[in-house]
């Protein structure tokens, strides 16, 4: 189900391994974590960059981990459990 940036995230990944760009990943989830906590405190934020640079590495993650399919699915699920709490 690869599409869109697919061989960019692909060399990326051969290019610098899959631990460095968990690494990357992680870091990442941090930054966009910092952007939300700097919104509420009222100060300037980068959160539409922060939610690019996640975005983009979760691409890579599933790629990595090889989970595109799981992904999916549960994201349904979830969705579905989400869509019926709003009803109650």
């Amino acid at each position: 189900m690869l599409q869109g940036h697919a061989c960019v995230y692909i060399e990326a990944i051969k290019k610098y391994g899959e631990q460095a760009q968990e690494g990357v990943a992680q870091e990442e989830c941090a930054e966009l974590i910092q952007a939300i906590s700097k919104k509420h405190r009222g100060m300037k934020h980068n959160i539409a960059e922060e939610i690019a640079d996640v975005e983009i590495m979760l691409e890579q993650l599933k790629i990595i981990n090889d989970c595109f399919c799981d992904v999916e699915s549960i994201k349904q699920e979830k969705v579905s459990r989400l869509e019926k709490r709003l009803e109650e």
